[in-house]
């Protein structure tokens, strides 16, 4: 084997002993490390990026989100377009989770507009929707949320395949049938399966364009009924889908498209209890296993059909780990041997249930013994696993794959339950208590800050240092964690920022670097100082921390700094006004090298501003109609079109005014801009009527954009 393959096969087996280890408390911390390990010690396998996502995966349920979103930023270099989509997917729902919805708007409208194949584009929308509900832009929440569940695989008419037993949803795009829409007509499709199941199905649009259309039926496993709205089908079924396109784009009229899509049923098995309802993660010795299979392929004949699955007892052979002599990453976690096996035959609950139950009797034996019941039992030891196989062969995900099941061998009564105290002894778990007790008093540093309470804030801060510390200390003599010690430096710099010593501050951040160069949180930290000496009126200090920020080799911080750089100069050009051309080439600078940054529209908006304040009312029409385009989630969007019209009217391009008012009161009839713009409505239908022949001033516009 090459050594590239060698590679790939021992990072594949850190990864997947990493994420098992990552389950369980205990363990966590070993299987972080195991998958950080990955990228360094195998920087050429394209599972570094696997073991990014599942890192990601695992500090966004815990709700780290920046260490989440750091993650999943490694990923975006993958040249695996499934792993991009879902990387920008992710970054997208941790800028939700953190309400920072502007942000949230630049990673998901990638995935929909890069990857609009992709399964993570329906949840783009639906979150980009939800991020405007938060924001109470209601037309533009709808018109997201209309979009859920119109993104299709590219491969959907070659091997498409849609869940037996649930409502089967197809798309269809032909800008033909706008026309047909308007003139109050519905077009329909016809499903036919190949259990002789004919169904038509009316098209609905979905949309603004009007040229996307959705049709959708219910399936269910049973006998055909043809022309009932529901979809009868068997385990095998498969389904064409008939459009007779009236007009095609040569000119040749009733050709007819088909596509075809195979219904088949993803299979789920487990323990349940003795009525088969609920799933239970163990069952009792010496009683029965109750199983429960539910696959709708199996469903083939009128009558309760019959599948055989595989039952198998397990026990386990733990490793005595010895910590004294550090962390084997190789070495294996604990070793599982098959105590027996049996073939167990499950029954059809009943005619096209697709559901199959049945039981066998645990026969308990010591761990040397036999047992005496044959094939009929299955034999186990208190605390072994009892596993179900089951061979999926038809599925979504379009490969076979072998579902599992397991459920513990209980024996004896249940504990009495006991009231203990516990005290703390662990290093890391100590440290952790500490920093949420600094986290506190960092949080009332603040408020005592911002109701003019200094000396209590200061007061605060210093106990909070106090626990900081102790979590520093303790993390140059043990191997705590790094998310821990990075935490510890941010409230660390936090608390000095509250007590107004940026110096300390500033050299915490050093610190912070000096220990942990790639650090992600550097740059907001530098973010932080940079702001805080502009709010103490030392822009100069302010400009040399911000650009500090864009020195640095990576950051997701540059945008704004150069935002905040080019406000700066804004502000300074309004007691020079000969700056103000080089303000907006900062703000140029924004759009130009950040474009997908949530910065790069509002510094657009910026420059807007100028060219109507320097009548050059052209450029500003252009410029609003990239900005509109390139930026349709973006907060400033009234102000965009309110700024559009007025620029539209002064240049004598009164339709364009009148168009872009219609849109102003549509999409945003609750902003103050609304009730500024509807002044422009009678000038402009005047002007349309050609009425008049003295020409209406436009109402005024601040060039600042701060109406």
């Amino acid at each position: 084997a090459s050594d590239d393959a060698k590679a790939d096969y021992k990072a594949k087996e850190l990864l997947n002993k990493g994420s098992d280890l990552m389950l369980q408390q205990a363990t966590e911390e070993r299987g972080i490390k195991m998958l950080q390990s990955i990228p360094q010690l195998y920087p050429a396998s394209k599972l570094r990026f696997k073991a990014w996502m599942e890192l990601g995966r695992y500090y966004t349920d815990k709700r780290s989100y920046d260490l989440a979103i750091k993650q999943f930023e490694q990923v975006e270099a993958s040249q695996d377009a499934d792993e991009q989509a879902e990387s920008l997917y992710r970054t997208g729902i941790c800028h939700f989770m953190t309400e920072k919805y502007e942000n949230a708007f630049g990673s998901l409208r990638k995935v929909t507009n890069q990857y609009p194949w992709s399964v993570f584009a329906n949840e783009a929308f639906y979150y980009i929707g939800q991020c405007h509900f938060k924001l109470r832009r209601w037309t533009n929440a709808v018109e997201a949320l209309e979009m859920v569940g119109t993104s299709v695989p590219l491969a959907q008419t070659t091997d498409a395949r849609a869940e037996a037993g649930q409502r089967v949803f197809i798309k269809l795009h032909d800008q033909d049938l706008v026309v047909l829409l308007r003139n109050g007509q519905k077009p329909s499709i016809t499903m036919v399966a190949s259990t002789g199941d004919t169904e038509a199905v009316a098209l609905d649009a979905i949309g603004r364009n009007g040229d996307y259309f959705l049709a959708s039926l219910p399936s269910t496993p049973g006998e055909t009924v043809a022309g009932d709205g529901v979809l009868q089908s068997v385990g095998g079924t498969t389904v064409t889908i008939t459009y007779d396109d009236e007009n095609t784009e040569d000119a040749k009229r009733h050709v007819t498209r088909q596509a075809s899509v195979a219904l088949v049923s993803t299979a789920t098995v487990g323990f349940t209890d003795g009525a088969y309802q609920d799933y239970i993660r163990g069952v009792n010795g010496d009683g029965e296993a109750f199983v429960r299979l539910r696959d709708l392929d199996l469903d083939t004949t009128p009558a309760a059909d019959v599948v055989v699955l595989k039952l198998i007892s397990r026990w386990k052979e733990k490793r005595v780990e010895d910590l004294s002599k550090g962390i084997e990453l190789d070495a294996q976690e604990e070793v599982v041997h098959d105590r027996d096996a049996i073939e167990l035959r499950l029954t059809e609950s009943g005619a096209h249930t697709g559901v199959f139950t049945g039981s066998t009797r645990i026969e308990m034996i010591k761990p040397d013994g036999r047992k005496n019941g044959g094939a009929a039992t299955i034999a186990a030891c208190a605390g072994d696993d009892l596993v179900l196989v089951h061979f999926d062969e038809a599925n979504l995900a379009g490969e076979a794959r072998e579902v599992t099941a397991s459920a513990q061998v209980l024996v004896g009564r249940m504990a009495d339950v006991n009231n203990e105290q516990r005290v703390l002894t662990d290093l890391d778990q100590k440290a952790r208590k500490d920093l949420i007790e600094g986290k506190l008093l960092l949080r009332l540093a603040q408020i005592f800050r911002e109701v003019g309470l200094t000396t209590k804030a200061v007061d605060k801060a210093e106990l909070g240092h106090g626990k900081i510390d102790d979590v520093l200390h303790v993390s140059e003599k043990a191997s705590l964690s790094r998310e821990v010690v990075e935490a510890a430096y941010t409230v660390k710099w936090e608390l000095f920022i509250a007590q107004d010593r940026l110096a300390e501050a500033i050299g915490v951040c050093n610190q912070l670097i000096a220990r942990f160069p790639d650090s992600s949180l550097v740059d907001h930290a530098l973010l932080k100082i940079g702001q805080a000496k502009l709010a103490a009126n030392d822009q100069q200090g302010a400009l040399q921390v911000l650009a500090s920020i864009l020195q640095m080799p990576k950051s997701a911080c540059k945008a704004e700094a150069q935002f905040t750089i080019a406000q700066v100069e804004e502000e300074r050009a309004a007691n020079q006004p000969t700056l103000l051309p080089g303000a907006m080439m900062a703000y140029k600078r924004v759009a130009d090298h950040y474009p997908d940054s949530p910065f790069a529209g509002e510094a657009l908006d910026k420059i807007a501003n100028f060219y109507i304040k320097t009548q050059d009312y052209e450029r500003a029409i252009e410029l609003m109609t990239q900005v509109a385009q390139d930026y349709e989630d973006a907060p400033f969007l009234d102000r965009v079109y309110y700024k559009w019209v007025i620029a539209a009217y002064r240049a004598g391009r009164y339709p364009l005014a009148r168009e872009k008012l219609n849109e102003l009161l549509g999409r945003y009839p609750n902003s103050p801009m609304a009730d500024k713009a509807k002044e422009f409505g009678p000038m402009i239908d005047k002007k349309l009527g050609g009425g008049g022949a003295a020409s209406s001033p436009a109402p005024a516009v601040d060039a600042g954009g701060d109406q």
